[in-house]
Order: C-alpha cells, then structure tokens, then sequence
C-alpha cells in the first residue's frame, strides 16, 4: 500500500513540530508541514501531489475558504480540522462547507490518531467536546419549541437566516432566488454541478425548506412589513 500523503497547516511552529512528530511515529505516511496563506496552500492542493488528507490548524485566513478551494479541486482529499479551541458556530460552518473531522488542540495524542485513522477510511470524526455542544444546542431547540409551539422557520430574523449559512452558500442560495439552475450557478462560481448540489440539499436541510419558493420565503420572509 502506497503511503499516506498529509498535508498541515498551521500558524504555530510548535505545533506543526508537535503533530508532526505523533503522525510520523504512527502513520506509514509522508507529511507537508506548511505555516501557508490560503493561495499557498491551494496551490500545494493543485499540484501533482494528490493529499489524502489536509489537517488545518489555526490559522489567520478563513478557514470555510480554505475548505471550500479545496473541495474545488479535490473532492476526494479528507480534511481534518483540529482546532485551537471549540467555537460551535465555526465548527458547524467548517463540516458544512466540507470538513470531514472536527477536534480541538486540547486533544490527547492517542485522540489525534484517532480522529485521523476514523477520516482516512473514509468515515467522520467529532471531537466529544463538539458532541456535547451539539446535544445542547437540540435540547435548547426542543425547549424552545415546546414553548412555542406554533413557531417556524420563518418567523426568524433574516439575519440570523444570514448568519447560519456558510459564504458559500448565501452565493448559492442568491443564484437560487434569481431563478438560477445548478448547472448555471456552478459555471457562475467555477466550481463542480455536485458540489453546488451538495450545498444546496444541505442549506435545504438547514433552513427547513423543500423548495425555492418556501426558501424565498424563510430568507426574505422578514423584511416584508
């Protein structure tokens, strides 16, 4: 079997030299340990190089960029992110926009295997500390809907609809509402018809929606008085 093929990025050298010595001592694999801008990175993702998996760490540019350039050019390359600390809004936003694992720095290193060994055979990984923040968040939306029971979707604000919804996909859903099909809206953004298809049945999901028209609907419901 051919040797893994990693590619890391991260600000810290500390923590490039750290990750790298545990992945060293336990993959059969070859690793880039890169400090990169996301046109660096991409280009090193462009390459001849085909990565099996792209570990990003923290960095100052973003990171739903970093994931969405990517998957732009390698739908099949897994990403990990392993993160200085858990921001639950981020972390959503980053497996949406593509991220097949999730954990913190705060990780043990027999975690860190893990959570590499579960994303290179093709399955996802979250961290218990996302797990945890997950349930809550259902728990508090149950509540909430216990409470008021006649609430919906569209009775949100529209800025948290906005707020809720990768870069990415507000581009999507704009072309959506102007009448665009899928095929059209990838040639807009230069990406793959099945990525956009992919954003669009998950911000679908998102919102609770089945259609344009409720869509329209949830995404501009408030700002008609």
């Amino acid at each position: 079997m051919n040797k893994w093929k990693i590619l890391f990025v991260d600000s810290c050298a500390i923590v490039r030299i750290g990750l790298n010595q545990i992945i060293s001592g336990n993959f059969d694999c070859e690793v880039l340990s890169v400090k990169s801008t996301v046109s660096e990175v991409t280009r090193h993702v462009k390459s001849g190089v085909k990565f099996d998996l792209v570990i990003i760490g923290n960095i100052e540019e973003d990171v739903e960029e970093l994931i969405n350039e990517i998957r732009q050019f390698r739908d099949q390359t897994r990403i990990l992110i392993f993160a200085q600390n858990l921001h639950y809004s981020y972390a959503m936003n980053y497996l949406i926009a593509g991220a097949n694992g999730f954990l913190t720095q705060r990780a043990p290193s027999n975690e860190i295997i893990k959570a590499m060994e579960k994303v290179l055979s093709q399955n996802r990984y979250l961290c218990l500390e996302l797990l945890e923040a997950m349930a809550q968040e259902t728990f508090l939306n149950n509540v909430h809907r216990r409470k008021n029971p006649s609430a919906r979707h569209r009775d949100m604000p529209s800025k948290s609809v906005h707020d809720r919804l990768s870069k990415r996909q507000k581009e999507i859903v704009d072309y959506l509402i102007k009448g665009e099909t899928v095929s059209s809206i990838a040639n807009h953004l230069d990406i793959k018809v099945s990525t956009v298809a992919t954003h669009k049945s998950i911000l679908f999901e998102k919102l609770g929606v089945k259609n344009v028209l409720e869509l329209v609907d949830v995404y501009y419901g408030e700002m008609v008085v």
